[in-house]
């Protein structure tokens, strides 16, 4: 959850309709082959790109300068960056290796953002137990009320 819904729990309200949305959460249907193409399209992953030169050494405004640059001619080419080869990377920087690849998936895009309320899957996997349990709370809290 996000901070600035914190106060909106506060409401008296609330409580009874996450019921409704619990109902309404469990009735959707994603289309998740396509989520997933999607979130691997548009250069999503170049904040990772510019991490995994970090880890090679290279500062950050570097990093990010020569990212950009490779984004630049991966749109010109009309391929996303882990479709570049070896060779055209380098033209970027020679920091580029075989690794580049796997630092450049989905799930390497994920976790490089790996702090409290960033996208990394073990934080995600974290902040929705915290959220069950809060939820719960207000459920109980809610009975507590009704029952008094």
């Amino acid at each position: 959850m996000q901070e600035t819904q914190e106060p909106a729990f506060a409401v008296r309200f609330v409580p009874p309709m996450l019921h409704l949305v619990a109902r309404f959460t469990a009735a959707l249907r994603f289309n998740h082959p396509a989520m997933k193409k999607a979130a691997e399209t548009g250069y999503l992953n170049a904040m990772a790109a510019a991490t995994y030169l970090v880890y090679k050494g290279v500062p950050f405004r570097t990093a990010h300068e020569k990212i950009g640059n490779a984004v630049r001619y991966a749109l010109e080419k009309g391929v996303e960056l882990g479709e570049l080869t070896l060779d055209e990377l380098h033209q970027f920087g020679e920091e580029f290796d075989k690794d580049f690849y796997e630092a450049a998936t989905l799930n390497a895009t994920l976790d490089c953002h790996d702090v409290i309320g960033g996208t990394a899957r073990a934080r995600v996997g974290q902040a929705l137990e915290e959220a069950a349990a809060r939820v719960a709370a207000l459920a109980s809290q809610e009975m507590a009320h009704a029952g008094a």
